[in-house]
């Protein structure tokens, strides 16, 4: 059992944008997608491995959160809160190649907060817990993510942490803040813009250095295309990912997040783990519809990538 905590959006996806608009122009597309979004994209991949999950988080009474009610309730342990606020909603364009830019309606993102974790019963219970998207939940905060991080430590949990892209630009204010929740996170999990932003470094491996000087654990960081990496005291592990055709990059860190956390709850090896969630979020980019792989796609497109490559 783990329990996840953070956001879940309604994602409206315009995708094989040929450019960015500027104000005034309109760009035409073939393709629209509306599916759930944020931590949603962890707890689908997360049900498809075969996870526990209770999940942490709120959705509007509006038909957005009706709907992704009814597509996620069936694949958790408890019961999804709801709000009079609507859903979160992310309009997420898409451009040719996978590359992206976000857009979003703030809904019922103040309504996660402290109260919402204190008031999870059977919260200490889980063997880990995930908080995801620090910064898509401005009513949270530091002191409930600290208090959140605390107790999920005080019962003997894995902590993971996810905090996404800093909404304000990256300030002082919310650099801070992320150095702060160090301590207390098992694996924390940025992308590589994300590491470079919080720590002003020139490339990942300094910048995680500095990171673990400030009293990080482990630091995995997603770094797209070249796949991920794993810092520690001990040294770094790389793993260089898997050559794809990308169709749509939304929530291709979160999916690498699901793979990598099955793989520490099934106690893999760093390697091992690092593969698994690159290879997971491999196939989830590549695809248009079904995204979510079943372990045996994931082990039998590892061992075919890996006979390709010569490798045992």
């Amino acid at each position: 059992m783990i329990n996840l905590v953070g956001v879940i959006t309604a994602d409206l996806i315009l995708a094989q944008v040929k450019g960015r608009p500027d104000f005034g122009e309109e760009h035409m597309v073939d393709t629209m997608i509306l599916r759930p979004g944020g931590l949603a994209n962890t707890i689908f991949p997360l049900a498809k491995l075969g996870v526990k999950q209770r999940v942490i988080s709120l959705l509007g009474q509006d038909d957005y959160g009706s709907k992704i009610y009814d597509e996620i309730a069936p694949l958790i342990e408890n019961e999804l809160a709801r709000t009079e606020k609507g859903t979160v909603l992310s309009v997420s364009i898409v451009k040719e190649g996978g590359d992206r830019y976000f857009v979003t309606y703030k809904g019922n993102a103040d309504d996660l907060t402290a109260a919402s974790v204190e008031g999870e019963k059977d919260f200490d219970a889980a063997r880990a817990t995930l908080l995801y998207g620090y910064f898509l939940a401005p009513g949270f905060g530091p002191e409930a993510a600290r208090t959140c991080l605390k107790r999920a430590k005080a019962a003997g949990q894995i902590t993971f942490f996810d905090a996404n892209s800093a909404i304000d630009g990256w300030s002082l204010k919310s650099r801070q803040e992320i150095i702060s929740f160090l301590p207390h996170i098992d694996y924390f999990m940025p992308n590589d813009e994300e590491i470079l932003h919080l720590t002003g470094a020139s490339d990942v491996d300094q910048a995680a250095e500095e990171l673990i000087s400030l009293g990080a654990n482990t630091i995995i960081v997603k770094r797209g295309s070249r796949g991920a990496s794993s810092y520690t005291r001990s040294g770094a592990v790389h793993h260089a990912g898997f050559p794809v055709k990308a169709y749509d990059t939304t929530g291709a860190g979160d999916s690498f997040n699901a793979g990598f956390i099955h793989s520490v709850l099934e106690g893999k090896p760093m390697e091992e783990a690092l593969r698994y969630g690159n290879m997971l979020a491999s196939i989830v980019v590549s695809k248009k519809e079904d995204r979510y792989p079943a372990p045996a796609e994931i082990e039998r497109n590892i061992m075919e990538m890996q006979a390709g490559n010569g490798s045992k």
